[in-house]
């Protein structure tokens, strides 16, 4: 082997020896940068809003480090709490998340001097209590679990959404929340309080907080619309919603959700059968369909469960029955010629 390709070959060989010490560094430097032991970010709870949703009963994961002392499962105390290994009072945890319960249980190691730098996670094993009651004027009413913090739309879309007789009124039912004091719980219950919400400032997002939080336990209630019953001589009688739910329905548009009057109707004798808000009696409100019709007299607003009757003319039935005659037999007459 001559000189020079004797060199070039020690040279390729201290090249290849550079090569792979270098790659050996780039993955020593990755290893230990991946694997660097008790390296905690300076922020370990996130300060996101999220988490899922704690009710009473629940049954929780709580992780902490590597503190076998403090961490463990802990179940959620009929007053909503939890009481928690070396703290020294029980943390409050129905209604919060998650990740709340986390910062939580976080400041409080800190600030008791239990751990430095604590970093606290919270996971729900086992949900008891995480439902919420949809009654009223949905397409499906019922009970829907909540697993993380959710508004009145939220639960409104889980049910389908209002049904067509939806009223303009919402309730929602807290639940009486646990009474507490200095963080201790007294083992008594706060009322439960109402909310109303007005349902056409919810659906147009006029009022951003009429959109409220809702929690486990709490039901919700979508009242029906004021319906208006039209009956006798009109083309589809039946029960009718007041469809727009920021004013009544008068005499007029029952009269068009019922398709119209019949041809036999005898318009000037159509009454009005109203329910005495204080008493049990029944009181008849006469009017004429054919004035309003021309605009000659005033279109009448109904109330809720009103009857608007609308007669049949004796003499336009008589009428009517002879037309029908009189046209079978020119049918009659006419099918004869034909044949003949």
């Amino acid at each position: 082997m001559s000189r020079t390709t004797r060199n070039l070959l020690i040279a390729a060989a201290f090249v290849l020896a550079g090569v792979v010490h270098a790659s050996a560094q780039v993955n020593t430097q990755n290893h230990t940068t991946v694997n660097t032991p008790n390296r905690m970010p300076d922020n370990p709870i996130p300060s996101v809003y999220g988490g899922y949703q704690i009710g009473v009963g629940d049954i929780l994961d709580i992780h902490v480090n590597d503190e076998d002392d403090v961490s463990g499962r802990y179940q959620v105390d009929q007053e909503g709490n939890v009481k928690i290994s070396l703290l020294s009072r029980p943390l409050p945890a129905a209604g919060t998340t998650t990740f709340q319960l986390a910062t939580l249980m976080s400041e409080e190691l800190k600030k008791q001097q239990i751990l430095r730098e604590p970093a606290v996670s919270v996971m729900i094993l086992r949900e008891m209590t995480q439902n919420v009651s949809v009654l009223g004027a949905v397409m499906r009413p019922g009970v829907y679990p909540i697993e993380k913090p959710s508004t009145v739309m939220d639960l409104i879309s889980e049910a389908g959404g209002l049904a067509p007789n939806a009223g303009n009124t919402l309730t929602v039912t807290h639940q009486g929340q646990p009474v507490t004091v200095n963080g201790a719980p007294t083992g008594a219950s706060n009322v439960a309080a109402n909310a109303s919400i007005n349902l056409t400032n919810l659906m147009s997002a006029k009022d951003p907080a009429a959109n409220m939080g809702i929690h486990a336990g709490d039901v919700i209630t979508i009242n029906t619309a004021p319906v208006v019953f039209v009956v006798g001589s009109v083309i589809r009688p039946g029960a009718f919603a007041v469809q727009d739910r920021r004013s009544e329905m008068t005499v007029l548009q029952a009269i068009a959700m019922a398709e119209g009057p019949s041809p036999v109707a005898s318009l000037g004798k159509t009454i009005i059968i109203r329910q005495s808000s204080s008493t049990a009696e029944r009181r008849e409100i006469p009017l004429d369909l054919k004035k309003i019709m021309h605009g000659k007299d005033k279109d009448q607003v109904l109330e809720a469960n009103d009857i608007l009757f609308v007669p049949q003319s004796g003499l336009k039935t008589g009428a009517k029955r002879l037309g029908d005659i009189g046209a079978q037999a020119a049918a009659n007459v006419a099918g004869y010629a034909l044949v003949f």
